[in-house]
């Protein structure tokens, strides 16, 4: 064009037959970075502990409504790891905190130092039974006020007690109680069937340490 830039001629596209390809395409999954989200504390006086249980050392105590980073949760999602206002570190019992966040999305940690006692609960057609508690006391028949961890099974019907690794000798794991979040019960926290039945067995002995997985069956 006079006074201008003559424009370039694209070259015209040979068509060709599609070939349907034998490569299989794979597909990874996108990891998305997890990003630590807040609680609050919903009592006073609500105990940081060095590891995920009631026989681990406090660390020290928060106020009602102290703010804390959430940086992991244990088996079991009873236990969260978090990081408070002074930086200070530990585990706090996820029933004594509000969330906006589902707390089970926190990445799972394995606490270090100690050991597990772990049991499964289902029903006689093999499906797991969420929110029963167990309690797992130091000796057999104990009286006064023996060591202790109480644990609820999750959504897979398995409780997780964290216990000291200098804890030795035979313990007593039983049926303690049902939570108003198990599948057993109704919305108003009633029973679905009659008595909610029971545990078996409802109480058994274990000697630590125990790797195995304890079973009991809901009838």
């Amino acid at each position: 064009a006079p006074g201008g830039t003559s424009p370039t001629a694209l070259p015209i596209p040979t068509l060709t037959e599609a070939v349907p390809s034998t490569t299989v395409s794979t597909i990874f999954p996108i990891q998305t970075p997890y990003i630590p989200f807040s609680v609050n504390t919903i009592v006073e006086n609500v105990v940081l502990r060095a590891s995920p249980g009631a026989l681990f050392n406090a660390k020290t105590t928060l106020a009602l409504n102290t703010r804390l980073v959430v940086l992991g949760i244990a088996p079991g999602h009873e236990w969260i790891f978090v990081q408070t206002p002074f930086d200070n570190t530990g585990w706090v019992f996820a029933e004594l905190v509000e969330a906006n966040t589902n707390i089970a999305t926190a990445p799972l940690m394995q606490p270090a130092d100690v050991q597990l006692v772990r049991g499964q609960v289902v029903d006689e057609n093999n499906r797991n039974i969420p929110g029963v508690q167990y309690a797992v006391i130091e000796g057999v028949g104990s009286t006064g006020s023996p060591p202790r961890a109480d644990a609820v099974t999750d959504e897979n019907g398995i409780f997780y007690a964290f216990l000291p690794v200098t804890a030795t000798g035979t313990w007593t794991v039983s049926f303690t109680a049902i939570t108003c979040k198990s599948t057993l019960m109704g919305p108003t926290c009633e029973c679905l069937i009659e008595n909610c039945g029971k545990s078996d067995p409802e109480i058994t002995t274990v000697t630590l340490p125990i790797t195995d997985l304890l079973k009991f069956i809901w009838r």
